[in-house]
C-alpha cells in the first residue's frame, strides 16, 4: 500500500511539475512574442514616420522654390494681379485646412501601411499650409506697398490741382486789383465797360475760388489716406526655413515618442549590441569553418606530398643492424591471433602480463607483482599501461593461457623475437611478455627530429624490441603479420609495429573529402623491403569515440603519445 501511494504521489508530482513547466514556458512565450510584436510596430512606425519626414522636407524645399520664383515675379505686376493671387492662395488655405486630421500621431491607427500613408499625406498637407501662409502674408504686404504707392501718386496729383486753381485764383485777384487802380470810379459805376468787366472778374473768381477749395479739400482727404495706408515695398520673398521645420514638429514629436518606446523595449535595446558585434561573430564563425579546411588542404596538397618524395626511414640502418626476420605464418595465413593462446613457459624464463589476461596458469608457479615493464623507461610503462604486471616464473615446464577477459572484441597474438631480431613497436598494444630471466629487457628509443615523416604523423620516438623475446600482443578483431614485400599501405591507427629492417614511411590518403570530413587520416603507413615484416590489428579502435564529451581529450592525450611512440 506504502509503494502504491508513493507511485501515485511521484506520478501526481512529475505530471504537476510539467504542468508548471507549460504554464512557464507559454506565459514566457507569449511575453516574448508581445515584446517582438510591439518592437516590430514600433519600428515600421518610426520608420514610416521618418519616411514622411524626409519626403515633407523634399516637397517642402520644391514648394518654397517655386513660391519664391512666382511671388518674386508678382514685384512688378498690378495691384490687381496681386489680389487675384492672393484669393487663390487664400481659398488654397482654407481648402487645405478643411482636411486636418488631429488623431492622426496621437491615435492608433491600423497597420503600418496605413500609418505610413496618412503620415505622408499629413506632413505633406502641413508643408503646403507653412509654404501657402508665407505667401499669404507676402503678398498681403505687397499689395499694401502697391496701393501705397498708387496713394501718393493720387496725392501728387491733387496737390497739382490745387497749386494750379490756386495760382488762377491768385492772377484772378491781380487783375481785380489792376483794374480798380485803372479806374476807380468808373470800376463803381454800373453801365461802365470797367464796371462790366470787374463783376465779370468778380464772378470768374468766385468759380475760382471754389475750384480751389474743392482741389484743397480733395488733397486733404487725399493726404489723410495716404498717412494712414503708408507702407513701404517689403524685400524679395524667401522661405522662412525655421517656421517651415516647424510645420513638421508633430510628426519630430510622433518619431521621439516612437524612439523613446522602441527604447524601453528590451529587444531593441539588445539589439544594437549584438548589432555591433554581430560582423565580428560572423567572421570568427567563417574563420573558424574555414580555417580548419585551409590547413587540412595545405596538408594534404602541400606538406603530404613533399613528404612522400623523401627517402624512407630506415631504423636498421640508423642502429646498424641487420637484424634477422621474423618467421611468417603459412603461405595465404596472415592472421596470427585468437580468442586464446597457449604458451609454454620454460625454466628459466620469466612471463610478465596484465593480470586481466593470465586466464589458466600452474599453480606451481612462482607469481610476483612487477610494477613496471622496465625501470628505465618508467613514462613508457605508465602510459601503455604496463604497470602492476603479473610475473610468472617456474622450475618446470608450465603452460598458460592467455586470453582478454575483459573485451570479447579483443584478439590475443604470440609474436616470437629470435635472437638478431629486433621489431619497432607501440607499446599501447602489449599485454606481456616472455624473455630470460638472467638477462635485462632489451628495449632502446630513438627520436627521429628531423624527418618530415614522423613530424606529419607526429611519431617523433621509436621504440624498439630486441631479441630473444616473446611479446604477447592484442588486437581488436585480431592480429596480422605480413611481408612488405615492394610495398604496402595500411592505415596508421592499425600499425602496432614493424622490422627495423623495414623501410618506413608515410603515403597520402587517396582521397581528399574523406580526409576533410574525418573519415580517414591524412597519411598511412608505407612499409617497403621485401624480408621486412609489420603487424597490425584488423579493425583499430584507438582513438575514435565519437559522439563523446571526453573525445577531444582523448584524442588529445592520444597526439601526446603518439608522440612519444606509446
Amino acid at each position: 500500500m506504502r509503494q502504491l501511494l508513493t507511485a501515485i504521489l511521484r506520478f501526481l508530482l512529475r505530471h504537476a511539475l510539467q504542468f508548471a513547466l507549460f504554464i512557464v514556458i507559454l506565459l514566457a512565450g507569449r511575453l516574448l512574442l508581445a515584446e517582438w510584436r510591439a518592437y516590430s510596430a514600433g519600428s515600421e512606425a518610426v520608420a514610416a514616420l521618418r519616411l514622411a519626414a524626409n519626403g515633407a522636407d523634399h516637397h517642402g524645399a520644391g514648394l518654397a522654390a517655386a513660391a519664391t520664383a512666382r511671388v518674386n515675379a508678382l514685384q512688378t505686376a498690378s495691384q490687381a494681379a496681386i489680389a487675384a493671387r492672393l484669393a487663390q492662395v487664400q481659398a488654397q488655405l482654407t481648402t487645405l485646412r478643411t482636411r486636418q486630421q488631429p488623431s492622426l500621431f496621437t491615435l492608433p491607427l491600423p497597420d503600418t501601411n496605413t500609418l505610413a500613408l496618412h503620415a505622408q499625406d499629413e506632413a505633406a498637407r502641413r508643408v503646403e499650409i507653412e509654404v501657402l501662409a508665407q505667401e499669404a502674408r507676402y503678398l498681403t504686404a505687397l499689395q499694401a506697398a502697391v496701393s501705397g504707392a498708387d496713394a501718393r501718386q493720387t496725392l501728387a496729383r491733387l496737390h497739382a490741382d490745387h497749386v494750379r486753381a490756386y495760382a488762377a485764383l491768385q492772377a484772378n485777384l491781380r487783375q481785380r486789383r489792376e483794374l480798380e487802380a485803372q479806374h476807380p470810379l468808373a470800376a463803381r459805376l454800373p453801365g461802365s465797360d470797367a464796371y462790366a468787366q470787374l463783376s465779370q472778374l468778380e464772378a470768374q473768381g468766385q468759380r475760382l475760388r471754389e475750384i480751389n477749395l474743392q482741389a484743397y479739400q480733395a488733397w486733404t482727404k487725399q493726404r489723410a489716406r495716404t498717412s494712414a495706408t503708408h507702407s513701404a515695398r517689403p524685400a524679395p520673398f524667401t522661405i522662412d526655413e525655421q517656421a517651415l521645420a516647424g510645420a513638421l514638429a508633430p510628426v519630430q514629436a510622433a518619431i521621439t515618442a516612437g524612439e523613446g518606446q522602441l527604447a524601453r523595449n528590451w529587444i531593441a535595446r539588445w539589439r544594437a549590441p549584438v548589432m555591433d558585434v554581430a560582423p565580428t561573430a560572423a567572421l570568427l564563425v567563417l574563420s573558424a569553418m574555414l580555417l580548419p579546411v585551409a590547413i587540412k588542404a595545405f596538408f594534404y596538397f602541400v606538406l603530404a606530398p613533399v613528404a612522400a618524395r623523401l627517402p624512407p626511414l630506415s631504423i636498421a640502418r640508423t642502429l646498424q643492424l641487420n637484424a634477422a626476420s621474423l618467421p611468417l605464418p603459412p603461405q595465404g595465413e596472415s592472421r596470427i591471433s585468437a580468442v586464446s593462446q597457449g604458451l609454454l613457459l620454460q625454466p628459466g624464463q620469466r612471463m610478465l602480463i596484465h593480470p586481466e589476461y593470465l586466464q589458466s596458469s600452474p599453480v606451481s608457479t612462482c607469481k610476483r607483482t612487477q610494477w613496471l615493464l622496465d625501470w628505465r623507461f618508467p613514462f613508457t610503462s605508465l602510459a601503455a599501461g604496463m604497470v602492476a604486471l603479473t610475473r610468472l616464473e617456474s622450475s618446470e615446464p608450465a603452460s598458460v593461457t592467455i586470453s582478454a577477459s575483459d573485451d570479447p572484441l579483443l584478439e590475443v597474438a604470440i609474436v616470437h623475437l629470435p635472437a638478431g631480431s629486433a621489431l619497432v613497436f607501440q607499446p599501447r598494444g602489449l599485454v606481456g611478455l616472455v624473455c630470460d630471466a638472467d638477462q635485462p629487457l632489451a628495449i632502446s628509443s630513438h627520436w627521429r627530429l628531423g624527418s618530415l615523416h614522423a613530424w606529419l604523423t607526429l611519431q617523433l620516438r621509436f621504440i624498439v624490441f630486441r631479441g630473444p623475446v616473446t611479446l604477447i600482443v592484442r588486437g581488436c578483431r585480431g592480429v596480422r603479420l605480413e611481408r612488405a614485400g615492394q610495398g604496402r599501405s595500411i592505415s596508421q591507427a592499425a600499425t602496432l609495429g614493424f622490422t627495423t629492417d623495414v623501410l618506413y614511411s608515410t603515403l597520402r590518403s587517396e582521397t581528399f573529402i574523406p580526409y576533410l570530413r574525418g573519415q580517414q587520416a591524412l597519411l598511412n603507413d608505407r612499409f617497403d623491403g621485401d624480408n621486412g615484416v609489420y603487424l597490425y590489428e584488423e579493425t583499430p579502435r584507438h582513438g575514435k569515440q565519437p559522439g563523446k564529451v571526453g573525445s577531444w581529450f582523448e584524442g588529445f592525450t592520444d597526439a601526446i603519445l603518439k608522440i612519444f611512440g606509446i
